[in-house]
């Protein structure tokens, strides 16, 4: 599994993580059990299946880009803190303690990389009136064929796009729309697809494409527009709400 990973890929990257911190955590947890001689009682054996479960869960999770791979990952961050606590200041095992720091780490830094809208757009399905959405509307040019879409979630170089239209991963795209009475162009590159339930639009997770510092500035341009944007939605609901 481990050499079919492309470690210049985010994603694969987070799966590497993910397995590191298996691997020190499966190390580290036998280890205080050799310690504490809790390896001859039946909890022993219990613990590890329940750890076993935990972690196949997770990976699927992360290999399907389930939103439940959030939940999982707060269960885990507080049992590798209680965990290195424990060690650290009542075993008095340090070692110990800093194989569960260094998954922590490794789950914080795994984290930050797949909360990127590429994998884990923030998409608020729950919001029906479009005059409070955080959305740009846009054309999206396809293989010389041009589509209505929508752009939210801008993060990080990214951002999610939601179309009526199949594409396919690897897609270059063209992104033209209007905002402060300026046209723009954007290139990007399709890197995720999300289906939808029924009735919705398809989400893309898409990478743009910062060619020359003219991209670089009308990007970032985009980007605050769209969190200023967002910002006087929220306020507007609000005030409608009263």
């Amino acid at each position: 599994m481990i050499f079919r990973l492309n470690l210049q890929n985010s994603y694969d990257k987070v799966k590497l993580l993910t397995l590191l911190q298996f691997l020190l955590v499966f190390i580290a947890f036998v280890s205080e059990a050799l310690v504490t001689h809790s390896v001859i009682y039946i909890s022993f054996l219990f613990q590890m299946i329940l750890l076993f479960f935990t972690f196949n869960f997770f990976y699927k999770a992360l290999a399907n880009l389930f939103y439940s791979y959030w939940n999982i990952s707060f269960i885990l961050g507080i049992y590798y803190l209680v965990s290195m606590t424990r060690n650290f200041l009542v075993i008095d095992t340090p070692l110990i303690g800093i194989l569960y720091f260094i998954s922590l780490i490794f789950l914080v830094i795994a984290a930050y990389m797949i909360s990127s809208p590429l994998y884990f757009p923030r998409v608020h399905w729950w919001e029906y009136d479009f005059r409070f959405r955080a959305d740009i509307r846009c054309f999206v040019e396809i293989d010389g064929h041009q589509f209505r879409g929508r752009l939210s979630d801008l993060r990080r170089g990214a951002a999610c796009l939601e179309l009526f239209t199949h594409t396919h991963i690897g897609q270059p795209i063209q992104i033209n729309l209007e905002i402060l009475n300026q046209n723009f162009t954007l290139y990007a590159e399709v890197r995720s697809k999300r289906e939808p339930i029924m009735g919705r639009s398809i989400v893309y997770g898409i990478k743009f494409l910062n060619i020359d510092l003219e991209q670089r500035q009308r990007l970032k341009l985009l980007t605050n527009y769209w969190h200023e944007s967002k910002k006087i939605k929220i306020r507007n609901k609000f005030a409608a709400q009263k």
